[in-house]
């Protein structure tokens, strides 16, 4: 039997637009072209709509990067939690993003839809999360460090991943390193989990602070290309860029080739989450994996937990990170 992900990959779109297509979302706004495609996958594929009213209705906030709804690396996250919905009797029916939320009439109907739990991949302001509170029993954070001490989460440590990073160019003799990301809405950048660790972990080496090396393009693919030419041409250019994603070390990639720098030799780059396209990039990306499909996985059995009563206490699961070595840094 197939599922949505095969028909996500079929319609060549990602796991929440056949969500909401297939749901009858309304609100949803896509091409006709779109809407076509997916519907046609399902049916190539055999896909089975099920009755949704009969299943406990779940929502999910995706995070805000350049990429929106087809982000690859929450794509995958959000994957693994429509396929363990589906053999738990629960549905994703709402799949919604921050800025989304910022419109009062969305908001509503996210409170309308008589939701039994939601799934939270973005950091929201302090009023809008205790807001969405009010309204929905049960919230499993994923992916967020900073879910404080009231909600459940399932992620990773992003302390212990950024450090990773950073302790793996130090080791490979990398001084002069660069970094260029985002954060969430509402978070300072300089205020973020990767930026605190990028800068203790100088401060340890003695290596100072370098403004012009530290680069927020807030996830934007365009804003990253403008900002590692910038690098390349400081007087003295970075020997290694971080990126905060594998998307954005992508796009650092080709903006090297397309200068005529070579990588690694001249500059190397590490990226951040491992996504399937990582190991073709040319050179293929070093960077760090992150198991994706068992936190989706665990956050909808904690969510099952908490909707059946059963939850107990208040809980924080956190799964281990790897550093995968490829060849875009030197060795």
């Amino acid at each position: 039997m197939s599922n949505m992900r095969q028909v996500a990959k079929e319609a060549g779109v990602s796991v929440g637009t056949v969500s909401r297509i297939l749901s009858g979302d309304a609100d949803f706004k896509t091409t006709e072209q779109t809407r076509v495609a997916v519907l046609n996958a399902a049916d190539r594929l055999k896909y089975v709509v099920r009755n949704t009213h009969k299943k406990i209705q779940l929502g999910c906030i995706l995070a805000v990067t350049a990429e929106k709804y087809s982000d690859p690396f929450f794509s995958a996250i959000l994957a693994a939690i429509e396929e363990q919905c589906d053999h738990s009797g629960a549905v994703i029916s709402v799949t919604r993003n921050y800025e989304e939320l910022c419109n009062p009439v969305v908001l509503q109907e996210l409170f309308d839809a008589d939701l039994s739990g939601i799934f939270l991949m973005e950091r929201l302001p302090e009023d809008l999360l205790h807001h969405i509170r009010e309204k929905i029993p049960h919230i499993v954070f994923i992916d967020n460090d900073e879910a404080g001490y009231e909600f459940d989460g399932v992620g990773f440590d992003h302390t212990c991943a950024n450090r990773q990073v950073m302790d793996y160019l130090l080791q490979k003799g990398y001084r002069r390193i660069a970094i260029i990301s985002g954060s969430s809405p509402n978070e300072p950048f300089s205020d973020t989990i990767r930026l605190t660790c990028y800068r203790e972990a100088l401060r340890r080496s003695d290596i100072s602070y370098d403004e012009s090396l530290v680069k927020d393009c807030n996830w934007d693919l365009d804003i990253c290309a403008q900002q590692v030419t910038e690098l390349i041409s400081l007087p003295q250019p970075p020997d290694a860029i971080f990126a905060g994603s594998d998307s954005l070390a992508t796009v650092v990639l080709g903006t090297l080739y397309s200068a005529g720098i070579r990588c690694p030799d001249e500059i190397g780059v590490i990226g951040f989450n491992n996504i399937s396209l990582s190991a073709h990039t040319i050179p293929p990306l070093t960077t760090i994996a992150i198991p994706t499909y068992d936190i989706g996985t665990v956050a909808v059995q904690r969510m099952m937990e908490l909707v059946s009563g059963k939850g107990g206490n208040m809980r924080k699961i956190l799964f281990p990170t790897k550093l995968v070595e490829r060849q875009s840094l030197k060795t």
